[in-house]
Parts: C-alpha cells; sequence; structure tokens
C-alpha cells in the first residue's frame, strides 16, 4: 500500500517534470510585459544609465535605449507569436545609424510598424492615415521616441517643429 503511494508519487512528478522540459523545450514562455526592459539590457548589455523610449502594443514591444547626450542607441524590439505562446520574444535589436540621425520604420511582417529615432530632426507630430481618416500623434521634439503602429495605418507623414515634412526610412524584416 505505502508502496503503490510512492510510486503513484514519483509518477506524478516525474511526469511534472517532463511536463516542465517540454514547455522549456518548446520556447512558448516568453519574457513578461512587465520585465522586457531588463530583459533588454541583461541579453544586450545596456548601461542601466542609459535612458529608455517606450511603444508597445499586444504584437510588438520596440525600445530605443539612448545616452544623456543622444550621440548613442541602441534598440530591441520584441514580437508576440500566434498559437501556443505566453509574453513576448526578442525579435530584432542592436545599433543602427538612421536612428542616430533620422526616423527608422521598421517593419514588421505581419504584426506592425516600430518607429525609433533619437529625434535629432525634432519631430513634434506624425500623421498617419489617408485624408478623410487621419490621426495625429504629437511628439516630443525634444526627446527620443519609440512608437507601434499597425500595419494598416495608411500613409505615415512625420513633421517637424517647422512643419517640414521629415524623412522616414524603411527596414523590412520578416520577424
Amino acid at each position: 500500500m505505502k508502496l503503490e503511494k510512492i510510486s503513484m508519487l514519483l509518477g506524478v512528478i516525474v511526469m511534472i517534470l517532463l511536463a516542465f522540459l517540454i514547455v522549456w523545450q518548446a520556447d512558448i514562455l516568453g519574457v513578461s510585459a512587465a520585465r522586457l526592459e531588463q530583459d533588454a539590457r541583461e541579453n544586450q548589455k545596456i548601461d542601466n544609465s542609459w535612458e529608455v523610449a517606450q511603444g508597445m502594443n499586444e504584437d510588438i514591444c520596440a525600445m530605443l535605449f539612448y545616452t544623456q547626450e543622444r550621440d548613442k542607441c541602441t534598440y530591441s524590439i520584441y514580437v508576440s507569436r500566434e498559437g501556443l505562446s505566453f509574453g513576448y520574444f526578442f525579435g530584432k535589436g542592436g545599433t543602427d545609424a538612421y536612428m542616430t540621425e533620422n526616423v527608422e520604420a521598421v517593419v514588421l511582417e505581419d504584426k506592425g510598424i516600430a518607429l525609433l529615432s533619437l529625434n535629432h530632426d525634432e519631430v513634434c507630430k506624425i500623421v498617419v492615415g489617408e485624408d478623410s481618416d487621419e490621426t495625429v500623434i504629437p511628439v516630443n521634439p525634444g526627446k527620443p521616441f519609440a512608437l507601434v503602429l499597425p500595419l494598416d495605418c495608411g500613409e505615415i507623414t512625420l513633421y517637424d517643429t517647422r512643419e517640414n515634412v521629415v524623412t522616414l526610412y524603411d527596414t523590412y524584416t520578416g520577424i
């Protein structure tokens, strides 16, 4: 009787461990939204003194880390996965010269668009959509920004503080 209970308990423990290992190896557990900045800093070795601009929706989290002088930056983009998965997974990151001097749109296939910039162009507003259905997104012209837009947002036009159109550089990725 006692031996049966012990062997049943061991069988349950082995099954739980096996299920845990399968879940771990299947890579269905991502990073929670609350831990994204910490995960990016740890995995990309980003100094804690660097500031961060972050844009996020249910599919994408885009972060732009930068020095106080705004002369260096590193970006991290995390994406959610379709199907049985939880949290966000690292998709793309590193340094990019376009983000340092201009505004870059990272187009993530089937997910959305991440706009990232140290904002040396002094972008003050972003207009998305078509003539009859435009949305104006205000931006602080003195600060870097990270913004996430849906793929079907329409035309994207950026304006600086003098109402000049700012060039947007696109990068397409399959993640």
